[in-house]
């Protein structure tokens, strides 16, 4: 027969393994659990653009879908709020995924001259968001 303190370390023993084996295959956070889900557009499936400001330019990507370009700082091309032109739009590769994957200028549509401007932030937004919109600010 085995003493008390020995089967109670037997058994602290297996819930310790236990809780190893699951904390090893639990994944460490829910971003970990779930796979990337990059979105990306190519620059020739947009549709028009429209300015909010100097900071904020709205682009339409296939028929319904709509992102947001957010300016690294002001852009005079897009300074104010209406339509604007996209010119000069440069991408390492046919898809742009992420602000530093764009260089664009900017400028207002009617008017011959354009600006380069710095993308700060690209994000699509959901149908939530792109209902939340004022309706001058779809392009």
């Amino acid at each position: 027969m085995q003493p008390a303190y020995l089967s109670r370390l037997a058994a602290v023993c297996a819930l310790g393994a236990l809780g190893a084996a699951m904390a090893a295959s639990a994944p460490l956070n829910k971003a970990a659990a779930q796979p990337s889900l990059r979105q990306c557009f190519r620059a020739m499936d947009w549709h028009g653009s429209m300015s909010t400001g100097p900071r904020d330019l709205y682009i339409r990507v296939g028929i319904k879908d709509i992102w947001h370009i957010g300016m690294a700082e002001d852009c005079p091309g897009a300074r104010f709020p209406g339509p604007v032109r996209i010119d000069s739009v440069v991408s390492g590769s046919n898809e742009i995924c992420a602000a530093a994957d764009m260089q664009i200028a900017v400028g207002p549509q009617g008017f011959s001259n354009s600006t380069a401007c710095i993308v700060g932030s690209i994000q699509k937004l959901t149908p939530e968001e792109i209902k939340a919109l004022p309706r001058k600010a779809l392009p």
